[in-house]
């Protein structure tokens, strides 16, 4: 016989109890209950004016501004305990405490700043899926669709241009062991890259890698939808709220300490990048900072139909709606400045920025910045992230280290990890990014 639903005698699942009954749906897009009445979330997300920490004035990037303004005030009251509390609303935290939220788990996310207001906020956009299982387009796409999140997800393919022969071999090779006529991706030579894209190209490229399946979204968006949708399933959300440590307590596993009080927990989520070492003490040594520098263009006549890069990265940018385009990278002109956790323009790295549309292609007019900012990746030594459990810290959870590579993964990623919180079972595509792998070597390692 199947277990009976435990919502429909009265109380929410708790992490540990396997849930075979489907998502809820009771409750619609406004936060209230299918009776008129106010759900628990909204109740419990009773809002209070956002003070300092949760980032009044003018929004620090292009896509914070060009967002609506989100719905996630400070509540006035944080609730004295939840089963699991998310720490973070990035797009990790966003992704997992929406998981939690559907599998029926009393989840809080608590945000020291505003949902997307770090890293999350701070990219340009980009989806380019690769071949992990947690990389699931078409997981993303139904998330969209079923919730109803604007967020301008679009096919629009992905040109990366080859800086030198290495990388230009790389690409062929690439799309050599590829199986024909449906290849992944395609190695151009630069003459196809310019009909491609319809302009001249600097000739100190040697072609490109064509890849269709990229996708551009705006990043903002997708956060605050599925911070939306987590709250429409049951979650709360507190933002302007910081976590300041994790502490025994007589009521829970966990007593959460903030800055605005304390909260029992039977689970700790760190979703938060590079603020998870200071939570997590185990995570020092695995967890690095990489800093980024983009700027957003005034407007220009449409010129990018789909998004591009240099090599692997090193340079990348985007043309928008409104015409401008996103440009990031050069971190390779200033590289030990850019280990940094502070997010603070390099004006160096800005001056290769400003000058590299106008280097790359002819005629190309000159470039006019209106907005100028950084961002913070997270990375961990072999570039794979970590997600699961912390080793012996039961009830303790980690999901970070994408080190610049977080859309395409998110949803799947955030998916996984909340089976593995409900269900105690650690599915075989998280296998990988273990975070015991990377800790155990950080304890044998010779100081």
């Amino acid at each position: 016989m199947e277990p009976a639903d435990p919502r429909r005698r009265g109380r929410r699942a708790r992490p540990g109890e396997r849930l075979t009954h489907p998502p809820r749906r009771d409750v619609p897009h406004d936060g209230r209950s299918r009776t008129g009445r106010p759900s628990r979330a909204e109740g419990r997300s009773a809002r209070a004016e956002p003070g300092p920490a949760a980032g009044r004035g003018r929004p620090p990037t292009y896509w914070l501004e060009s967002a609506d303004p989100d719905a996630f005030a400070p509540p006035a009251v944080l609730p004295a305990r939840a089963d699991a509390v998310v720490v973070g609303a990035g797009l990790m935290g966003a992704a997992t405490a929406y998981w939690l939220a559907r599998l029926g788990v009393d989840v809080l996310v608590v945000e020291a700043r505003r949902p997307a207001w770090g890293t999350s906020g701070r990219n340009a956009g980009l989806s380019l899926n690769g071949l992990r299982p947690v990389e699931d387009g078409e997981l993303t796409l139904t998330v969209l669709r079923e919730e109803g999140i604007r967020a301008g997800y679009e096919r629009r393919g992905h040109l990366a241009l080859a800086s030198s022969a290495e990388v230009w071999e790389r690409f062929r090779a690439e799309a050599a062991r590829l199986p024909a006529p449906a290849r992944l991706v395609e190695a151009l030579d630069l003459a196809a890259c310019e009909e491609l894209l319809g302009r001249r190209i600097d000739r100190r490229f040697f072609g490109g890698r064509w890849f269709p399946g990229g996708h551009v979204i705006h990043p903002v968006r997708l956060v605050h939808g599925l911070a939306a949708a987590a709250v429409r399933h049951g979650a709360a959300i507190a933002s302007g709220t910081r976590v300041l440590g994790i502490g025994a307590s007589a009521r829970a596993r966990f007593e959460v300490l903030t800055d605005r009080g304390r909260i029992g927990a039977d689970h700790v989520v760190f979703a938060c990048g590079l603020a998870a070492r200071e939570l997590a003490p185990p995570l020092r040594d695995v967890l690095t900072p990489a800093r980024g520098q983009m700027l957003a263009t005034a407007p220009l006549p449409p010129v990018f139909g789909f998004p591009l890069a240099v090599d692997y990265g090193s340079v990348y940018w985007r043309q928008v709606a409104d015409g401008t385009v996103l440009l990031g990278g050069c971190r390779g002109l200033d590289p030990d400045a850019e280990a940094s956790a502070e997010e603070r323009v390099n004006p160096l790295i800005h001056q290769g920025l400003d000058a590299f549309l106008p280097r790359t292609f002819p005629g190309f007019p000159p470039v006019t910045a209106r907005r100028r900012w950084a961002g913070i990746m997270d990375c961990t030594p072999d570039g794979r992230p970590v997600v699961g459990a912390l080793p012996g810290a039961p009830g303790r959870w980690v999901i970070a280290g994408f080190g610049g590579h977080g859309i395409p993964p998110a949803l799947g990623s955030g998916r996984a990890l909340a089976e593995t919180v409900v269900t105690g079972r650690t599915p075989m595509m998280l296998e990988s990014f273990a975070p015991d792998r990377l800790l155990r070597e950080a304890r044998t390692t010779p100081s």
